[in-house]
């Protein structure tokens, strides 16, 4: 077989060539089929014959059919790729801890041989870089390599040049390590088990969530920095929950005793100040240069909400890839550490590794690391999953597995090289599940012997890994005992002097903006010209594109009543809005479900070809096409609502500049992301600093569509805003939404904006906006009606968003009222400046709050206390009344609530 023989097989024939390749070097770095096909081939095409080939340029001849005994030898090679794992001890505990089984696949009696191994001859059969005569040497070598301290899952990686390239990276090969090496893993072991063990003689009994156990992580992470370097990582950006955070604080990222000591010692300024969060919740950054490449390192903040950190640690990548080098997503990496039993148990694990391989959301592959205690709290691996590994279900995306006995440093550290060589090689996620145990109970104040007994019977009597590994290296000679006891003094010297300054160490410094909203940017209008610029550019469409028909319609309607300058809809002025900050130098990064289409069919930034597989972004091409500096992103979601969120989070954590977006396709389907919500948007710049700009545009009104897709919970938000964390606004126009828009985009410092659009709005002729509001003006916290036609109006009608739409269209049907219409666009922070103006005006002395929600919701509990105190007197509720769901399931129903709305109103107004 030569290289023209592959050219039947077509646009398949390289990859055909390069398994031959791999063949010829060794069969069994090819699939056993594969093997098969090769060997029943000749140059000519014809089977049994000899299969020819050159190797370095040496001719080769291989017999077409093996001996049954080789062909025994492939089986038992498949079969411990396969298996192996399942019989690896992977596990340091005894009998609390996962037991080696003995597949029955790894048995010669399976494969139908009965003869013991020593008695089966091999001819000259290859496995690594040996070659075999007898079956026993096979099954020692299978069993060394498969079934170790390493447990390799890769059968179940699908593509063959994957599985190939990792069998030769573990076949035959053993962990090397230099004299200079080995002393940096034991002098990484011994800083991380004496940080928690003087920790525990300093701070008796105060949680820390120790890492004891698992101490081999921080060498670990030592392997990852200096082989990352080396790779041409510029940054790795990590996120884990509390157990072990200190050690890797302390001894991974860089962050000084002193500081650490000083919050046990809450000696920090949130003592002062107040805010902050407890010291195993924090974040830190670093720079270090291991083998001389310098690489920047970060923690993410975390809450106890265990994993949710994770998409935050992927947005955070891909903005700094995004910023950086959009065009190597390998240079940023992100490093997610997880608990054993979260990693089974949260579903936001796999909500986020499920988008690894998704196109907006892509990082270039992360670098799981299971901290494996074999225990959640009190639970035991048996009561907490279903699956022998808390890894099994993300074998669903197709990565590669490992899981390593942290009792073997060395093995660690050498998978840990493989895994990162695996990630910048193929771009893909790769899993380390590190299996130890954990010393004490959940917290320094547990005792774990009260649900396990027998296994922290077992603990007790362990010693920690270090000195096993001390023993190891003294007996080989690579150093002396005297150099370890060295070792250990000098850290234990070096956390004394760290104590000697915690009385004056008072932490970081509290964030300079805390409490504050920027004051908003002023006019936020757009030249004419480059409004129409934009919107002609919707049906630029390329050479050759062909949209949709009805669609195409659709679109030329909305750029004429630019070109008239009337009856501009809201699709069509967030798109005016968007093309004008990307022109001036802003990305702008919009996703969610649905929403380059938009749930509505009112967005339409990515159009489909009618007749051939593609698609056009006109703001793209636009961008383009003026070579502008901004960017404009719109993607459709995974059906996540939480991970999705909180990788927007992160993104616009980093990416402080551009206007970052996540739409819901209805606004209580944010309910799916309320972690993301509570512990990260509304409060993460007051634990720790940590600001975001991220848009939450949340679909909501009351249109008879039941109790699931009416209402976007405006409640809790406003329920949650306090000290300048947030905005809060319900814009009504379409206008409104493009000042809004751009004030977010152009704002050099930005908070989270929830905002509540619309669903009927999105064509309602009355929210229409006209092209002059857009070249100039600003985004209106409040916006007037008056329906009186006097100076004096004595009544006062507050509403806000919708619900204003019917309140005019319903009180301008009737005789003349006496009252001023208050659209109040923006709840939060609420306008009383403005209310107080309105009511020196008029000297009313009425005042009514309008709203479709019922009254244990919407907006009433925040704004009846406000608007008392603005206005001196009690404002009169008009709406439904309490209710445990948002909405009627009836439209027939809910079209007599509105009435009744209306009704109460215009009756109260024309007493």
């Amino acid at each position: 077989m030569n290289g023209e023989s592959f050219v039947r097989f077509g646009e398949n024939a390289g990859y055909l060539a390069e398994l031959y390749q791999l063949y010829l070097s060794d069969p069994s770095l090819v699939d056993p089929a594969w093997a098969e096909f090769f060997r029943s081939v000749d140059h000519n095409g014809a089977p049994n014959g000899q299969v020819n080939g050159r190797v370095n340029g040496q001719a080769h001849a291989v017999e077409a059919r093996p001996s049954s005994a080789n062909a025994l030898g492939e089986k038992l090679v498949e079969a411990f790729r396969t298996y192996g794992h399942a019989a690896a001890h992977v596990s340091p505990l005894g009998a609390g801890g996962m037991k080696p089984e003995n597949p029955v696949e790894l048995q010669l009696s399976y494969h139908g041989e009965t003869r013991e191994p020593s008695q089966v001859a091999l001819s000259a059969f290859s496995f690594g870089d040996r070659s075999y005569s007898s079956c026993d040497q096979l099954i020692r070598d299978l069993k060394h390599t498969y079934c170790g301290a390493i447990g390799f899952e890769i059968a179940h990686v699908t593509k063959a040049h994957e599985r190939s390239w990792l069998q030769s990276r573990i076949e035959g090969k053993v962990p090397l390590f230099s004299a200079d090496e080995k002393r940096q893993i034991l002098k990484d072991l011994i800083r991380a088990e004496l940080f928690e063990s003087e920790l525990h003689r300093k701070y008796v009994g105060t949680k820390r969530f120790s890492l004891e156990g698992n101490d081999t992580l921080i060498p670990m992470l030592s392997t990852v920095a200096s082989s990352a370097g080396q790779a041409g990582v510029k940054g790795i950006v990590c996120g884990m929950a509390h157990r072990g955070r200190l050690n890797v604080l302390a001894n991974s990222i860089g962050k000084p005793l002193s500081m650490i000591f000083a919050e046990f010692e809450d000696k920090t300024v949130a003592t002062i100040a107040g805010a902050g969060d407890v010291k195993y919740h924090l974040g830190w950054e670093t720079k270090r240069a291991p083998n001389g490449a310098e690489i920047e390192i970060s923690i993410v903040p975390n809450p106890s909400h265990l994993e949710f950190v994770n998409p935050v640690v992927e947005g955070i990548v891909r903005a700094l890839q995004d910023k950086n080098d959009r065009d190597n997503r390998g240079a940023y990496l992100p490093l997610a550490m997880h608990g054993d039993a979260a990693f089974a148990g949260q579903g936001i694990v796999f909500e986020t590794i499920n988008y690894s391989g998704i196109g907006g959301y892509y990082t270039g592959g992360t670098l799981h690391i299971v901290i494996n205690n074999q225990i959640g709290f009190t639970t035991t691996p048996d009561e907490s999953r279903s699956t022998r590994y808390c890894t099994d279900l993300a074998k669903g995306v197709d990565c590669p597995v490992f899981h390593v006995n942290a009792e073997d440093p060395e093995a660690a550290c050498w998978l840990t090289q493989l895994a990162l060589e695996y990630r910048m090689a193929f771009g893909k996620d790769v899993i380390i599940d590190l299996i130890g145990h954990r010393k004490h109970g959940h917290n320094e104040g547990d005792d774990p012997s009260f649900t396990q007994p027998q296994t922290y019977a077992e603990v007790k009597g362990k010693k920690v890994i270090w000195q096993h590994y001390a023993e190891r290296l003294v007996a080989a000679g690579v150093l002396s005992q005297s150099d370890v006891d060295a070792e250990v003094e000098a850290y234990k010297g070096e956390f004394a002097a760290a104590s000697e300054v915690v009385a004056t160490t008072l932490g970081s410094e509290a964030c300079g903006i805390h409490g504050r909203l920027e004051v908003p940017c002023g006019d936020t209008g757009v030249n004419k010209e480059t409004l129409l610029t934009i919107a002609r550019s919707l049906t630029q469409w390329p050479e050759g594109f062909k949209p949709h028909p009805k669609l195409q319609k659709i679109i030329e309607k909305r750029v004429e009543t630019v070109e008239a300058g009337e009856g501009i809809e809201w699709g069509v002025a967030e798109a005016l809005a968007f093309g004008s900050l990307v022109l001036e130098g802003h990305s702008v990064r919009l996703s969610g479900q649905d929403c380059c289409r938009g749930t509505f069919s009112h967005r339409h930034l990515v159009l489909d070809d009618y007749e051939a597989r593609r698609t056009f972004s006109p703001l793209v091409e636009l961008a383009q096409r003026e070579n502008a500096s901004g960017v404009f992103e719109v993607y459709n979601s995974s059906l996540s609502e939480a991970s999705v969120l909180g990788f927007e989070f992160g993104y616009s954590a980093t990416n402080r500049d551009a206007l970052v977006m996540w739409e819901g396709q209805f606004g209580d389907f944010a309910n799916g992301a309320q972690v993301i919500i509570d512990q990260f948007i509304t409060s993460s710049e007051s634990k720790w600093g940590q600001l975001s700009g991220v848009v939450m545009m949340l679909p909501h009104g009351y249109e008879g569509q039941g109790p699931e897709h009416s209402s976007a919970r405006l409640e809790r938000y406003l329920q949650m805003c306090a000290e300048g964390n947030m905005r809060v606004c319900y814009p009504s126009t379409a206008a409104q939404h493009f000042h809004l828009m751009r004030r977010q985009g152009l704002s050099e410092i930005k908070r989270p904006l929830i905002i509540m659009t619309p669903k009927s709005l999105l064509r309602l002729p009355a929210a229409m906006s006209s092209l002059s509001e857009m070249v100039s003006g600003s985004f209106k916290p409040v916006l007037e009606t008056d329906l009186s036609g006097k100076k004096g109006c004595k009544n006062l009608v507050f509403m806000s968003g919708k619900v204003g739409h019917d309140v005019q269209a319903a009180l301008q049907g009737a005789e003349k009222v006496p009252a001023r219409l208050i659209r109040v666009e923006e709840l939060y922070p609420f306008p009383q400046g403005e209310v107080a103006r309105i009511l020196k005006e008029t000297g009313a002395t009425n005042a009514f709050w309008v709203q479709e929600e019922p009254q244990n919701m919407g907006a009433w509990s925040y704004v009846a206390p406000l608007l008392r105190e603005s206005l001196g007197f009690d404002p009169v509720y008009i709406g439904r009344p309490a209710s445990a769901a948002t909405a009627t399931g009836s439209s027939k129903h809910h079209a007599l609530e509105q009435k009744a709305i209306l009704s109460e109103l215009l009756a109260r107004l024309s007493k």
